[in-house]
């Protein structure tokens, strides 16, 4: 059973949340590479798996920040 999903879904995590990653890179013509990825534990397999929860270029600091806001609020039910 696949976990990835498509940059920006509303699909929730399937599996118990264990932490998100972030990363920012800095890319040709100034702009910015944000990815968000996911780790969860398969209780049932005893691993962890990842699911890419988005990966977008944007132009500005405050646009990375609306991408992460985004994907970190689906997420924020789970956390709780």
């Amino acid at each position: 059973m696949p976990f990835d999903t498509a940059a920006g879904a509303d699909t929730p995590a399937p599996l118990p949340l264990q932490y998100v990653s972030i990363e920012l890179m800095p890319i040709v013509g100034g702009r910015l590479s944000v990815a968000l990825r996911a780790t969860l534990l398969d209780e049932q397999q005893f691993e962890f798996v990842g699911q890419d929860l988005a990966h977008e270029r944007v132009d500005t600091i405050e646009q990375a920040l609306a991408v992460i806001r985004q994907n970190v609020a689906t997420l924020a039910p789970f956390s709780a």
